[in-house]
């Protein structure tokens, strides 16, 4: 899934793609999971804001979800 997909506001966006470099920077499976529960966080912060709608939430779990697994793979190669 792209970010592209996503609609979100800006300072939203900034954020999304901080944490998204997070996950994709880890050098470990540890930091990966702990980057992975952050952007878990923020998207439950948003979910708890009504900053987004049911949809947007969903999108966005599976577009961290999605990250954190393809860099859990690459780690454990």
């Amino acid at each position: 899934m792209l970010i592209e997909t996503l609609t979100l506001t800006e300072p939203v966006k900034r954020q999304v793609v901080r944490l998204l470099n997070q996950i994709e920077q880890a050098n470990s499976m540890i930091q990966a999971v702990k980057s992975g529960a952050r952007a878990d966080g923020f998207v439950l912060g948003l979910e708890a804001a009504a900053a987004l709608d049911h949809s947007g939430i969903d999108s966005l779990h599976l577009f961290f979800e999605t990250a954190l697994e393809a860099r859990l793979k690459a780690l454990a190669q």
